[in-house]
C-alpha cells in the first residue's frame, strides 16, 4: 500500500524542521574533551550541569552556510550569566551574555560563526548557584565559517 496524493517537495520538508530544541534528558554527547575544558575554564564543572532544565537554545537544523548561523536562547529563571559554545570551533565559547538583576525570563537571538557541523550549547548558571544547559544539533552543508 503507498501513500497518495502529491509529494513533498525536499525544500518543503527542510523548512518544516526548520527549528530544533533539545528538551530535558542526559548530559548530551556534545560533551566532549573540548566543551569539558570550556566549562572548566569559567569554573563550571561538566558534571554539574542539569540538562534541558529552563533553558532552551533553538537553531536551524540544516545551515546552508556556517559564516551566520541564527540561533535564539530561552531561559525562563533569572539567570546571573549565560554561556554559548560551539565545541568544535577553534575556540569553544562563543558568546556570553550577564541578564541585569530585575531580569525575568531572558530571550535574546544572534548570528554565529561555525567550523562545522556540530552540537551548540548553551550553559547557564542561575541565581542560586545550579547550572542548567540546553543543546542543539547543526548540520553545515556547506564549507564552515570558521576558517582560521
Amino acid at each position: 500500500m503507498g501513500v497518495s496524493g502529491p509529494a513533498l517537495p525536499r525544500r518543503a520538508v527542510l523548512a518544516g524542521l526548520a527549528l530544533a530544541a533539545v528538551g530535558p534528558g542526559a548530559a548530551p554527547a556534545a560533551v566532549g574533551d573540548a566543551l569539558a575544558a570550556a566549562l572548566r575554564e569559567l569554573g563550571i564543572a561538566p558534571e554539574d550541569v542539569r540538562w534541558g532544565e529552563g533553558l532552551v537554545l533553538e537553531a536551524p537544523l540544516i545551515a546552508e552556510d556556517g559564516s551566520a548561523v541564527p540561533v535564539r536562547l530561552l531561559a525562563g529563571n533569572p539567570a546571573r550569566i549565560i554561556h554559548l559554545f560551539a565545541p568544535a570551533n577553534r575556540r569553544a565559547l562563543v558568546a556570553s551574555f550577564t541578564p541585569g538583576e530585575a531580569a525575568g525570563r531572558l530571550e535574546t537571538g544572534l548570528r554565529i560563526r561555525l567550523a562545522r557541523s556540530q552540537t551548540v550549547c548553551a550553559v547557564a548558571r542561575r541565581a542560586d548557584g545550579s547550572v542548567i544547559g540546553a543543546t542543539a544539533e547543526i548540520q553545515v552543508t556547506a564549507g564552515g565559517g570558521c576558517r582560521t
